[in-house]
């Protein structure tokens, strides 16, 4: 049996190596990173049905920093210094940058609000094939991340690999611990829920989501009354 998984091991190597990849360390970031709200309205974008987890924030430069902006051009938060200027030197080389809002936490003696965020980058220089195989792998770990996962945004080389060989559907089946809080935070919101799939394709515009919103509110009003009916006045 040993035998066995050390030549199944030794032949999944020499497929990969059979091809010639990219070097992680020159085509690939990615890494989980913090920010505060920038006054009350990074607090109300925390805090509102905004602040959906899996949501692309907007990355703009503000006042010599990069931040967070949201609609109708809203600054929620700007970067700490060194990793600004990390992604700012990115920036510059032509690297494509999605920070994707990852999970909330709310200090309830403070009433306060934070945020972790994931960042997925790649170079300019991969091949167009690989960029796609790239946007559609950042798109199946933002499905895990709304899905309350915690997944390893690093890749090895070999990982790099597997990741460029299957097309972007490849990725590390075990999550990172959950990070443990500061004593007295709670998880405000680590999941995206139907409704919050709703809200987020209503605030882009799509029609016939905010259509959905509003049956399903119409439906749920409908459930509460027929409900009162039932109990009050069936009998």
């Amino acid at each position: 049996m040993g035998d066995y998984m050390n030549e199944a091991l030794a032949s999944k190597k020499q497929i990969l190596q059979q091809e010639d990849f990219p070097v992680v360390e020159e085509s690939y970031k990615g890494f989980y990173a913090g920010f505060e709200p920038l006054g009350k309205e990074g607090t109300v974008f925390l805090s509102s049905s905004e602040g959906i987890v899996g949501t692309e924030l907007v990355l703009r430069q503000t006042a010599g920093s990069l931040g967070f902006f949201a609609r109708e051009n809203r600054c929620i938060a700007t970067l700490e210094k060194e990793l600004s200027r990390e992604l700012n030197s990115l920036l510059s080389e032509g690297w494509t940058i999605h920070c994707i809002l990852a999970y909330i936490m709310f200090v309830a003696d403070e009433k306060t609000f934070s945020a972790q965020f994931a960042c997925f980058c790649y170079s300019p220089g991969l091949t167009d094939e690989h960029k796609k195989t790239l946007e559609n792998f950042i798109h199946n770990m933002v499905d895990r991340i709304a899905s309350a996962s915690h997944p390893s945004l690093k890749l090895t080389q070999e990982q790099f690999a597997r990741v460029l060989q299957s097309k972007g559907e490849w990725f590390f089946a075990k999550d990172e611990p959950w990070p443990e809080l500061p004593r007295g935070s709670i998880y405000y919101r680590r999941r995206r829920t139907f409704n919050d799939r709703l809200i987020g394709a209503a605030l882009k515009g799509n029609r016939g989501c905010i259509i959905a919103t509003w049956i399903a509110m119409i439906m749920i009003v409908a459930a509460i009354a027929l409900l009162v009916w039932f109990k009050f006045f069936s009998g």
